[in-house]
């Protein structure tokens, strides 16, 4: 598969080129919000949340809320579940 990324974690997973991409991203600058995660990697939204559910889903990451102190929704971060990649 010329599009998909091998990884080895103790079998034989495929990532996208967008799902290495936000893995990387994450591991290399910790928690990161999801609209930061759009900047950095120039992408849309809706294709960043997407990925995000599907790794979350096979928990390479994981997700957390937290209060920044204002009136509203508290801020989502997502965080790289797994360190050597």
């Amino acid at each position: 598969m010329a599009n998909k990324t091998e990884i080895d974690f103790g079998s034989k997973e495929y990532l996208t080129p967008i799902q290495y991409n936000l893995i990387k991203t994450l591991q290399n600058g910790g928690p990161y919000t999801r609209k930061a995660l759009v900047k950095e990697l120039n992408t849309p939204r809706t294709t960043i949340y997407d990925n995000l559910l599907k790794l979350q889903k096979r928990k390479f990451i994981e997700k957390f809320s937290r209060n920044n102190g204002m009136r509203g929704r508290p801020l989502v971060f997502w965080n790289n579940n797994r360190m050597a990649f």
